[in-house]
């Protein structure tokens, strides 16, 4: 990367960490789930365990756009020993045993049933639950495919199949070299076994990109049902990864290479589930061909907005305008104010390093960095 390049991609990273939810955050989410889970499992006679999915389980949630807004926290109830259970039965046994608690039932009452899941709404987040069964039996790390339930009626149910568990290996594999890495920084950080880190405590250069991806996605579209789903944009950036180590490279990559992955099966259009081959995620686009249309609006503004604009900004205002229209004002400015201020304070304190013309500046000393010397005023001074 060049220096303007590097400049981006630093800025990229103090963006990331506006969008993304607080420690607090999801340490009260995951007290919520863990609740609901002992709950649950307390009442019924299965074996029961609950585990995120989706963006929580992959470290890629984002904040909604305002305070009014919430975001989604999708969770997996598995119940082990309920391999032999009827469609019906599997969504049921969850949500009677939830109703019994006044609170979540009051809950329910609020957000309302979902085709798959059980819905609860609470003051930060609103909580997906998706009882489900084993495929066959359930076992850590190979045989994790599970059976789940799609509502069509009261009376009728189909089965549905998927593996949560198995596209988060797939997700950490395809980054697994700076996975390694960004879990030993953090359990010797943390005094933690590595083994202890789950991937939602680190932050890679893919789960940046996706979470900026799907920041630009809310707000390109707000409130619009066409909007790309997250599924889709995980899914064809990490295909499209090669391993790059900065948020700006990786950004770059996707977007030129994510459509080289959508596929055509027999006429369909096809983005495969990379760990269940007949899960299509975009088979709602033929009933639905404005999704289709809208996602290829998104990727061509996202390429604009990612990779033209900012190279084209001169000056960090225009640079952090250009950011604002496509990723919002408040976390933008938020991002460029404290990326101004750590960085005088790290040339104040003489901790603000060169590794030459085309690399920047930076904060970490690196191997082969000179040290930039820090000065107290700018222009001539009059004698």
């Amino acid at each position: 990367m060049n220096e303007k390049e590097k400049q981006i991609d630093e800025i990229l990273k103090y963006i990331v960490n506006e969008i993304s939810i607080t420690s607090s955050m999801q340490e009260k989410a995951i007290s919520s789930y863990q609740a609901v889970g002992s709950w649950i499992g307390n009442g019924i006679n299965y074996d029961v365990r609950i585990m995120p999915q989706g963006s929580m389980n992959l470290g890629t949630t984002i904040k909604p756009i305002t305070d009014k807004d919430d975001y989604d926290i999708d969770l997996v109830c598995l119940l082990e020993n309920g391999t032999l259970l009827l469609a019906k039965d599997i969504k049921n046994i969850v949500g009677n045993r939830l109703k019994e608690n006044k609170i979540y039932h009051d809950k329910i009452l609020k957000e309302g049933e979902g085709k798959r899941c059980w819905k609860m709404q609470y003051d930060e987040f609103h909580m997906d639950i998706l009882p489900c069964v084993p495929i066959d039996y359930y076992k850590e790390p190979s045989n994790t495919e599970i059976r789940l339930t799609h509502k069509i009626s009261s009376s009728s149910y189909v089965d549905k199949y998927s593996n949560p568990y198995g596209y988060k290996l797939w997700f950490e594999n395809r980054m697994k070299d700076i996975v390694q890495s960004e879990k030993q920084e953090f359990a010797a950080r943390n005094n933690v076994n590595i083994e202890d880190v789950p991937i939602y405590k680190i932050k890679t250069p893919l789960q940046s990109a996706i979470q900026l991806l799907k920041r630009h996605r809310d707000i390109m579209f707000k409130d619009d049902e066409n909007a790309p789903i997250s599924v889709i944009i995980t899914t064809l950036a990490t295909k499209a990864y090669q391993g790059e180590s900065s948020i700006y490279q990786t950004i770059c990559r996707v977007l030129s290479d994510m459509e080289s992955y959508i596929e055509s099966r027999n006429g369909v259009i096809w983005i495969g589930n990379p760990v269940m081959q007949n899960e299509n995620f975009a088979d709602k686009w033929k009933q639905y061909p404005e999704r289709k249309e809208a996602f290829y609006r998104w990727i061509n503004a996202a390429k604009v907005d990612f990779i033209e604009n900012p190279i084209k900004a001169i000056g960090m205002d225009n640079l952090s305008k250009s950011f604002e229209t496509c990723l919002g004002n408040a976390p933008v400015q938020r991002a460029f104010v404290n990326y101004a201020n750590d960085y005088k304070k790290a040339r104040s304190e003489h901790k603000l390093y060169s590794s030459g013309l085309t690399t920047g500046l930076s904060t970490v000393a690196k191997t082969g960095a000179t040290l930039v010397k820090g000065h107290t005023f700018f222009g001539k001074k009059d004698n």
